[in-house]
C-alpha cells in the first residue's frame, strides 16, 4: 500500500509516524505547493504540486496518484479538504480512497458561523457568534455579551487575522461585514485540545484529550494529556452528530463546569504528536481505513501527565543536488 500525504508543511514527524505504521508494506508519499517544505524530505518520494486554487490540482494529484500506485490520500491542509471532498468517487472509481470527511461536514467545520449554528441548533454549549455588527451591538446594549469580543475570519485556521477588541469603538472599526469576517464571544476558561478519529461509519471510536499549556503563533506549544471520561462522552456525542471521517481535531473551553467547543477541524490538528505518544497511533487507523477494516470503538483509558514540548527542527537540502524531476 502506498499513501500520498498533501500540505505536508512542517509535520516530517508525521511522515514518520505513518512509516513506521505502514511497516515497510508500502510507501509513505509527500507533497506540497513548495519545495521548502521541510516534511517532503521525510517521505519515501516527494512532488511538488500546484496550489490548491490552481485549476490544474486535481488532475495532478491525480496523476500522481495512477502513476505510483497510490491506495490512500490524506490532506493536512483546512482549504484542501473541500475541493478533495468534491472529487472522493472520482478517485475511488480508480481505487484510491481519500480520507476525507463528506462535503457537508467540512463545510459546517471550515465556516465558524455554521459551526455555531451547529452547536446551537444540536444544543451544545457555544460562544455567541455574529456576523451582522448591528446583532452584536444589540446584544452588547442588553449586557447579553460583554467586552472582550474577538473578530475572527469566519473561514481561517492556526488563529491568523484574530483580532481581541475591548470597546465599540474598536469594535466598529475593526469589523466589516464584507471581510467574511465574524464577532465571537469571548470564553474563559482552561483550553483543551481534542484528537478524535471515526471510523467508516462516521462513529468515533477512539479520543485523546490535552490540556493547554501554551499556545504560540495560534497552535498548541506545550501540552498534558488529561483523561476525563466526561469529556470523552461530550466529544464521542458531538463528533457523532456531525460525522466526521477519519482524524479530527478540537478546540474547547472547559468554562466552570461546561465544555464550550471553539472550532473544529477534519483533519490532524497540530497537538497530534502527545495523542500519538499516550497511544493514538491515528496513522495506523488510516491506514486500516484504507485497508477497509472495520474499526472498533476503544476508549481505554490513556496515561495522565504526559507532556508535549515543541521545538524547532532544522532541516538543511542543497536542491542542485537533489535530481528530483518533480522540482
Amino acid at each position: 500500500m502506498n499513501i500520498l500525504i498533501t500540505s505536508a508543511g512542517t509535520r516530517g514527524y508525521l511522515i514518520k509516524y505513518f512509516k513506521k505504521a505502514l511497516k515497510e508494506k508500502g510507501k509513505i508519499f509527500a507533497a506540497d505547493c513548495s519545495k521548502y517544505a521541510p516534511a517532503l524530505y521525510n517521505a519515501d518520494n516527494y512532488f511538488i504540486i500546484p496550489a490548491v486554487a490552481d485549476k490544474n490540482y486535481i488532475d495532478e494529484l491525480f496523476d500522481i496518484c495512477l502513476k505510483n500506485d497510490v491506495k490512500g490520500l490524506i490532506s493536512l491542509n483546512d482549504v484542501e479538504l473541500p475541493v478533495l471532498a468534491q472529487y472522493k468517487s472520482k478517485f475511488m472509481e480508480k481505487g484510491i480512497k481519500l480520507v476525507v470527511s463528506d462535503p457537508e461536514t467540512i463545510d459546517v467545520c471550515y465556516d465558524k458561523y455554521k459551526t455555531f449554528k451547529f452547536l446551537k441548533e444540536n444544543k451544545f454549549p457555544f460562544a455567541k457568534t455574529f456576523i451582522s455588527l448591528n446583532e452584536a451591538l444589540m446584544e452588547i446594549k442588553s449586557k447579553i455579551i460583554k467586552f472582550p469580543l474577538l473578530i475572527k475570519p469566519r473561514k481561517g485556521s492556526a488563529a491568523v487575522g484574530i483580532k481581541e477588541v475591548f470597546n465599540i469603538k474598536e469594535l466598529q472599526s475593526g469589523f466589516n461585514e464584507k471581510e467574511n469576517l465574524i464577532i465571537q464571544e469571548f470564553i474563559q476558561g482552561v483550553q483543551y485540545g481534542i484528537d478524535v478519529f471515526s471510523n467508516s461509519g462516521l462513529v468515533p471510536a477512539s479520543i485523546y484529550a490535552k490540556k493547554v499549556i501554551r499556545i504560540r503563533a495560534g497552535i498548541a506549544d506545550k501540552e498534558v494529556t488529561v483523561y476525563d471520561a466526561r469529556m470523552i462522552d461530550y466529544i464521542r456525542n458531538l463528533i457523532g452528530k456531525l460525522g466526521i471521517y477519519g482524524p479530527g481535531d478540537i478546540d474547547l473551553i472547559k468554562r466552570r463546569n461546561e465544555y464550550v467547543v471553539l472550532e473544529i477541524n477534519p483533519r490532524f490538528g497540530g497537538g497530534y504528536p502527545l495523542a500519538h505518544a499516550a497511544g493514538a497511533n491515528f496513522p495506523k487507523k488510516v491506514i486500516r481505513l484504507i485497508n477497509g477494516d472495520l474499526l472498533e470503538a476503544d476508549f481505554r483509558r490513556y496515561p495522565d501527565n504526559i507532556v508535549m514540548m515543541k521545538q524547532d527542527e532544522i532541516v538543511i537540502k542543497n536542491f542542485n543536488l537533489a535530481g528530483n524531476p518533480h522540482l
